[in-house]
């Protein structure tokens, strides 16, 4: 799912996107968290490139937990990750040395980059997700416990505030690059 981007270019316009975001993480390119929104409002795209940009990072051992807020001004939005989601010719799983992360934000209803922007994970961040992002890559797939353990955390944790609170392993402010 990893895509070369610029501010007004088009995705794939056969593809459909679902209204969320997606997250890729591949060994020898950046993390690249997609927003995929139906007419995002101007705020939401400025938010993108607003400091200050945050995140948190849940790990559940199946499953992990990528939390993020995008400026000052929005809340915090989540999504979820295991690398079994990507297939073996996509590239190895992971986050490289250098823990940059792409953010971009597509407007799904007609597939064009409305925002895009690069962050720096602080390198204590990082090595949390490069670890659980290892290990889960070492378990079997299993979509089954993945979906459970994510049902749990939901319960558990209703609300991302709550999980930032009382659960996140990691959690950062990110630098831009």
């Amino acid at each position: 799912m990893h895509v070369i981007v610029d501010v007004g270019s088009r995705l794939d316009p056969e593809v459909s996107w679902p209204e969320g975001a997606a997250l890729s993480m591949f060994a020898g390119e950046p993390v690249q968290l997609m927003i995929f929104l139906s007419h995002p409002h101007e705020l939401e795209v400025q938010a993108v490139t607003s400091a200050p940009t945050r995140f948190a990072w849940i790990d559940s051992d199946v499953a992990g937990v990528l939390l993020y807020r995008l400026g000052p001004i929005l809340a915090w939005s989540q999504v979820a990750y295991t690398p079994h989601l990507f297939a073996p010719d996509d590239g190895l799983p992971g986050v490289d040395a250098d823990p940059t992360v792409q953010i971009v934000l597509v407007d799904r209803d007609t597939n064009t980059v409305k925002a895009l922007h690069r962050v720096r994970w602080p390198d204590e961040f990082a090595a949390t997700v490069r670890t659980s992002v290892s290990r889960m890559r070492e378990r079997p797939d299993n979509r089954a416990e993945f979906d459970h353990a994510l049902a749990g955390l939901h319960r558990r944790y209703p609300t991302a505030e709550d999980l930032i609170t009382d659960r996140a392993d990691a959690v950062c402010t990110a630098t831009p690059c």
